[in-house]
Parts: structure tokens; sequence; C-alpha cells
């Protein structure tokens, strides 16, 4: 017998394997080692950035620009489902810049989500942070709290956050990590679609741009969203951003500072050479997680487990997913009314891409689908029965006896590959060749 530790929730899970029954092939990312001092590789990184001038140096260039003292200054973070240290980062950026506490608002970049709640973000912030800054929710359907700043080249409006736009300086942070739509997370994700709003998010998540072939894992110079993304946050940039890569335990492995485009890319490249596995073959049954908490807190998060691992199973396989799904599906947004559409997933799958219309969350139904129609599914979480008829998924309560099923169903010592640390490991099959940032 054999142990696995899988990421799922807080506390994690093992699943043990019969050496008689399975032959497993367990894909971790590199795992590189964490900075010895983190405020003093803050500090580094900040001060001598990629194409920007030394943060401590930004209040005065600003205040120059524009003539007159800096009055407001905004700090994009993304929301609770994130791992991104922000109660470091936050106070580090604000005392590097020089700004009072009063000057500053922290926006939180939800995308199309719900707010986080004072106690998400009292975790997320600390309570100090909490009780000095003021901190905003952003909400995408606010139109008096959106500002239009003109249209991508391939007519997409862009609407972003008012505090963001109208911010004297604007800053944003960020954690660089697998993205199964933009290759990458961080860099202009956390502005388009962190803080914009509903229908620039939607031009921006189109079926037909989800379907592109480099729409995907690791793809950054050839991805259509991600350059996207990019254009229009060209439009209104921040001024500054502070991107970090993080090991297993979600400690730092490095800071990626400066202008939007060049502290990314950096970013990018590292993460890469820690993310990519290459593998040798495509698997029957692959299973993987949504690594663990933050991500792993709802079903609509967990279809980026799924996505990495469909990269390496076999066409007709079978996908078992552990994610904890303790806040279901969720209930916001249009996630619930879309999987709950009465076609079957190959009928509806073909209606979403055929159609011009792009309703909210339809992007993560579209990725779910054609998951689906490579696939099978399986889930093994904490959603309610009613919860568990939506996903189009089958269920597990039993990790062991269902991995067990699938090795006798196969009559020989079944080929097994494990993602532990499910979207955080950039999956490829040898033939398919290393991708590339």
């Amino acid at each position: 017998m054999q142990t696995i530790r899988l990421a799922y929730g807080e506390s994690g899970i093992d699943v043990a394997l019969d050496d008689e029954l399975f032959e497993p092939t367990v894909i971790l990312p590199h795992a590189p080692p964490a900075v010895p001092d983190a405020h003093a590789a803050f500090v580094a990184a900040v001060e001598a950035p990629h194409a920007a001038p030394p943060l401590s140096r930004l209040l005065a260039g600003r205040a120059r620009e524009l003539g007159r003292p800096v009055r407001a200054v905004v700090v994009v973070i993304s929301d609770h489902t994130r791992t991104v240290p922000d109660h470091l980062l936050v106070p580090w950026l604000v005392a590097q810049l020089g700004c009072d506490d009063a000057q500053v608002t922290i926006l939180v970049g939800t995308g199309t989500h719900r707010g986080s709640t004072t106690s998400e973000l009292e975790r997320k912030l600390g309570p100090d942070v909490l009780r000095r800054m003021r901190v905003v929710n952003h909400d995408c359907k606010d139109e008096a709290g959106l500002v239009h700043l003109g249209d991508s080249s391939c007519r997409g409006p862009l609407w972003l956050n008012r505090i963001y736009a109208e911010a004297d300086v604007r800053l944003a942070t960020g954690f660089i990590e697998p993205h199964f739509f933009a290759g990458f997370s961080g860099g202009s994700k956390a502005i388009v679609p962190g803080v914009a709003g509903l229908g620039t998010i939607q031009h921006f998540h189109r079926a037909s741009l989800i379907a592109h072939p480099r729409t995907t894992w690791g793809d950054i110079a050839g991805n259509p969203l991600q350059q996207l993304s990019r254009e229009m946050v060209a439009l209104c940039p921040p001024h500054f951003i502070v991107n970090v890569t993080l090991d297993l335990d979600k400690r730092i492995t490095g800071f990626f500072a400066g202008s939007t485009i060049a502290a990314h890319d950096a970013g990018c490249a590292q993460a890469h050479r820690e993310a990519l596995q290459v593998v040798p073959r495509r698997y029957p049954v692959v299973v993987t997680t949504n690594s663990g908490y933050p991500l792993d807190q709802n079903f609509y998060q967990t279809v980026k487990g799924i996505s990495a691992a469909a990269r390496i199973c076999e066409p007709g396989g079978t996908i078992v997913v552990a994610s904890r799904c303790n806040q279901g599906l969720p209930d916001d947004g249009e996630f619930r009314r879309l999987l709950a559409d009465p076609r079957s997933s190959a009928e509806l799958l073909s209606a979403i891409v055929a159609s011009s219309h792009t309703p909210h969350d339809q992007w993560q139904v579209q990725t779910l689908l054609q998951c689906l129609a490579h696939a099978r599914v399986v889930l093994y979480s904490e959603l309610g029965s009613a919860d568990r008829t939506l996903t189009r998924t089958a269920h597990t309560d039993d990790l062991e006896a269902t991995l067990a099923a699938c090795a006798h169903a196969h009559r020989r010592r079944l080929p097994i590959a494990f993602l532990p640390m499910g979207p955080l490991t950039i999956p490829v099959v040898a033939s398919a060749g290393s991708g590339s940032a």
C-alpha cells in the first residue's frame, strides 16, 4: 500500500492505494525555496522594479505630473478565494510608497462574484489593515460606480471601477499561478476582469474566445484572452504592480514589481518553470484537486482543477476531483441557472458556442462542458444533494472505493495520474510539446 496526500480544504485528505491494483504517477509543480526574508526581498524588488521608477519615488513623480499633491491612492487586491498574501503586501506597499492611511482605498477585485465579507477580509488583510484603511468591494453591476474609458480593437467596451479609474495613484497586487484561460493569473487580470464592469467581463469571456485553442494554461504570448486583458488595461493601467509566486505551503518564492506587462512577464517566466511538468502519456484515470483552501470553496472554481486534469486524461477516461465545495455552487451569479438547463451537456455546449450572447458565468459552464465532452468526471465534495444534481458530474463519498472500482474495471494494473495540487501544476503530454510562457 502507498498513501498519496491531496490538497482538500485546509487540512488535506489521504488516499491509500493497493500496489497490486494501481500504477500511480504523482505530478507536482517544482518546489523552489521560499525567500528567506520576505520583507527584504519585497523592498529590493520595489526599489529595483521592472520598467518603472522605484516605488518610493512614485508619489513625488505623480504629484509633479498632476501639478498638485496626491490625494487618492487605490490598491487593487483579489478576493477571498485567492491566496495572495495581501496581509503582508498591502501594509508594505503603503509604507514604501510613503502615503497616509487616509489617502488609501483598498479595492477588492471581485470580477463578477460576490463581495468578500468582513470576516473574509479580516482573514485576508489582517485586522490591523482593516482598521487602518478604507476597504471597498468592487460591484460589476453598479453602473454609477463605473467609468467608460474606451473600446478594445475587437470592439469590447472598457468599463472600470470609478474609484480605480479616478485615483491619483493606482497599485495592484497579485499571485502568479497557472490559469486555464489567461495562461497565468496576476498582472493585468487584477484590473480586467478584476475591477471591470459586467459588459466588459462578458466580452472578455465570450464563447469564441474561451473556445480558442490558445486560451489555455501556460500560454502568454499567443493567448488572445491574455492579450485582450493587457490591451484593455493599457487604457488605464496601474502605475505599479507587485506580484508574487508561492510554494506549495503558500510561502513567497519571488517578487515581481514594476510596470504591469514587464513585471508580469518576468513572474510568468518563473511560474512556468515551476508549474510545467511533462508526462510520458495520457492516463485512463486522473485524480485532481482544486489546490485546497481557498480555491476549493465552491464548484465554480473547481472547474479549474477539472480542466487541468483533462489535459492528460485519455479521451473517454475518468477524472476524479476532490474539492471541498463547502460554499456550494455558489448561489451568486448565473452559474446555477446555466447548469440547470434541461438540455444535455453536448446540446448545451453546442448552443453556447453558437450564440453571440454571453450570460454571466457562461464561460465556466462552457469550460466544464468541454471537459465533460472529453472525459467522465466524478466529484468528491461536501455539496448537498440539491447542488449535486446540477453539476452534470457523477459523485462519490468514498474516493478509495471509486478508484478501486476503476482499477477492477480496467482488468489489469491501472495507470493512474495524481495532481495533488490540481491547477497549480500544468501537466503536458510529451508528444504535445512543453508549451510556452
